[in-house]
């Protein structure tokens, strides 16, 4: 992975999904599994957007108890103030966001918030990340436009408490960036392409193609600057960053970086993680592959990214669908359809089993309703091969292929499945 990458970070996110139809399908996913948990419960983008809100809805998919409606509630009253980015305020903030400053903590050290009980210091340093946020967009617009979508708060932390943390972000409570308490303005718009660039990532994990379990049993990645190990989603996040933060680089001129700043470092880093990941992409997924490659200078087709490729693999099950077989959507499935037309289904096991389907397995399950009787394979291929405007062959194919994967996922099932 030589020279700089022909297409920026932001056109390729885009040709994947673009960011607001992944902002919306990863909304859709909270909003399903709050639902599944607590039955009426409906969230607001706001609510489907908050940090707490997300980590509380995470925790209950991992089977780590629970989910409480006024719990989600009550953490979203916590105040902010914004400057760009909404950006804790609330004095009793480091109550509610003690689940991120706890994961992210250097250890020894515990962070603590800057806040509106800090006067006329949390003021400075929100003026300090208002003229940051301003410099990303100056100099950045579309890379603003990227990956602020997916920065739902930013907390400001006291320096002396932060054990140098300089910017920190977790899967675990996605939507919130953390960082040190800034002396530049362009300190906040480094961390907030670093950070954002892993949010967009953790969007993406959760609703694209891009890991799977396998991921946890393959090879770590040993880099040659710290010889820190790391398991491949963090090799992935980590040169998912380094790429943005690359391309940032070569777009700010002669701008007086912070003393921590990786800018200068990030495309050399990135090349080195980006040469390991291609030679071990068989471990990675169809999207992840396809993102890499695109950031490799591959030949990919950019029109459509890597979406719009078939998400259902060959299954045993579907060469066993005859014309007179019947099916139905099990009793304990929900599903909740995205703008984007893709639909993510929930199956109430113990942890809950969250699905995002293909376009074809998506229309199948339209065609049930969880109290509806039965279809049978053959009227279920008259509708499908009309609608798709395909011929019977091709359209046979395809929804053998979609229904044999729902069979698969247990999601669907013939009559005599209980």
């Amino acid at each position: 992975m030589t020279g700089s990458p022909t297409t920026s970070t932001h056109a390729l996110h885009a040709a994947l999904v673009p960011a607001p139809a992944l902002v919306d399908e990863r909304r859709t996913l909270y909003r399903l599994a709050a639902e599944m948990f607590a039955p009426g419960t409906e969230l607001s983008d706001n609510l489907a957007d908050h940090p707490i809100v997300r980590y509380e809805i995470g925790r209950a998919l991992a089977g780590h108890g629970d989910l409480d409606p006024a719990v989600l509630t009550r953490v979203a009253s916590m105040g902010v103030r914004d400057a760009g980015v909404p950006v804790v305020s609330d004095p009793a903030a480091a109550e509610v966001i003690e689940a991120p400053l706890r994961i992210v903590a250097p250890s020894g050290a515990r962070p603590e918030p800057l806040t509106e009980a800090d006067g006329e210091r949390f003021e400075s340093a929100l003026h300090v990340v208002e003229e940051g946020v301003r410099l990303l967009w100056k100099f950045a617009p579309d890379m603003a436009e990227d990956l602020l979508a997916h920065v739902s708060m930013l907390a400001v932390l006291k320096r002396e408490t932060s054990g140098g943390l300089v910017s920190a972000s977790s899967r675990y409570v996605p939507g919130i960036v953390l960082i040190d308490e800034p002396a530049l303005p362009m300190e906040v718009a480094e961390a907030l392409v670093h950070e954002g660039a892993h949010e967009k990532f953790f969007d993406l994990a959760i609703t694209r193609d891009f890991l799977d379990l396998n991921a946890e049993a393959a090879d770590y990645f040993e880099n040659s600057w710290s010889q820190a190990r790391w398991p491949l989603e963090q090799t992935f996040a980590a040169w998912h960053a380094y790429s943005c933060l690359a391309q940032f680089n070569a777009s700010i001129g002669p701008e007086r970086l912070g003393p921590d700043s990786l800018l200068s470092k990030a495309k050399v880093r990135a090349d080195e993680i980006g040469r390991w990941l291609l030679a071990h992409e068989i471990d990675l997924r169809s999207d992840a592959r396809w993102l890499l490659r695109a950031l490799a200078n591959d030949a990919v087709d950019l029109e459509g990214g890597g979406g719009v490729r078939s998400e259902v693999d060959d299954v045993t099950l579907s060469s066993e669908i005859s014309e007179n077989g019947h099916f139905r959507l099990l009793p304990d499935v929900s599903f909740k359809r995205a703008a984007s037309g893709r639909v993510v289904v929930g199956r109430a096991a113990r942890p809950v089993q969250i699905f995002w389907l293909d376009q074809d397995a998506s229309w199948a399950v339209d065609q049930w309703h969880k109290d509806s009787a039965t279809e049978m394979f053959g009227r279920l291929l008259a509708r499908a091969a009309e609608e798709w405007q395909a011929d019977f062959a091709v359209a046979a194919k395809r929804l053998r292929a979609a229904i044999g994967s729902l069979l698969s996922s247990s999601i669907a099932g013939s009559p005599e499945v209980h």
